[in-house]
């Protein structure tokens, strides 16, 4: 009887996680080719290999389970399934029902179809338009005098994103926001536009943006080592979000 050795096992494991990785990559500039443009083919394995490791947690071993779910990555951020204001995701993952993977896929695949409908519109028209006023919008606008900092963005983030504050509620919302100001202080920003900055980060492009390969310009601009300058690097990141955010508008009016 013909019998591999464990070395042979390994060897034949890696070079199937090879081969996907290298198909995802491509799939992946179809599916998602503005991030995956500016996030660079390195990070781009890099949040596959990611996500292939954190779909086994939650029982996604076949093929199209760990596909589906490294696509809500790029959709949503690469730690998609423990953000605030995804918590149809982690319902969906975290439910103790013995059920086979696919369903369960299926189960995220169908919530994040609804949450995208009514949060970002059917032609993505609600998103559009919430990218375009939080370009004009200044983190000064967040600010209310007299108002703790926390209550002021609560009260100013339905102006900008009205659909995706609705669909949250207030328990997510200020969950979220309690992160993004954890986040903000454990990098020392020390202002409140800085605060505000790193808040509406979290809500835009996810909560952990600031470990998330999809997002190298931000990691690099939260580097206390390389920029040890708080207000340095609030300027930095506030440059790069901006520009960011053109080509994020420059995408969605050709996919539009």
């Amino acid at each position: 009887m013909l019998t591999m050795r464990q070395e042979q096992v390994e060897a034949f494991r890696q070079h199937h996680l090879q081969k996907f990785e290298d198909e995802m990559v491509e799939h992946l500039k179809k599916f998602a080719p503005q991030r995956c443009k500016v996030a660079g083919e390195e990070a781009v394995r890099q949040v596959i290999r990611i996500g292939i490791e954190n779909a086994k947690k939650y029982g996604f071993i076949n093929r199209g389970a760990v596909r589906l779910y490294i696509e809500l990555m790029f959709a949503f951020g690469s730690y998609f399934d423990t953000d605030p204001q995804y918590t149809w995701a982690s319902a969906v993952l975290d439910n103790p029902e013995q059920l086979e993977q696919m369903v369960r896929a299926d189960r995220l695949w169908n919530q994040a179809r609804k949450y995208l409908a009514k949060v970002s519109g059917p032609k993505h028209e609600h998103m559009h338009a919430a990218l375009q006023r939080l370009k004009q919008s200044r983190a000064e606008d967040f600010i209310r005098p007299g108002e703790p900092l926390d209550e002021s963005i609560l009260l100013t983030l339905p102006s900008i994103f009205p659909q995706r504050c609705d669909y949250l509620g207030g328990t997510a919302l200020r969950a979220l926001v309690r992160k993004g100001l954890d986040l903000a202080h454990s990098y020392q920003f020390e202002t409140d536009t800085g605060k505000v900055l790193v808040v509406a980060l979290a809500l835009a492009v996810g909560h952990r943006f600031a470990d998330d390969p999809l997002w190298g310009w931000a990691r690099r601009r939260m580097d206390t080592s390389r920029f040890p300058d708080p207000e340095v690097r609030e300027k930095k990141l506030y440059s790069a979000a901006k520009v960011y955010l053109e080509i994020a508008l420059a995408a969605d009016r050709v996919s539009q």
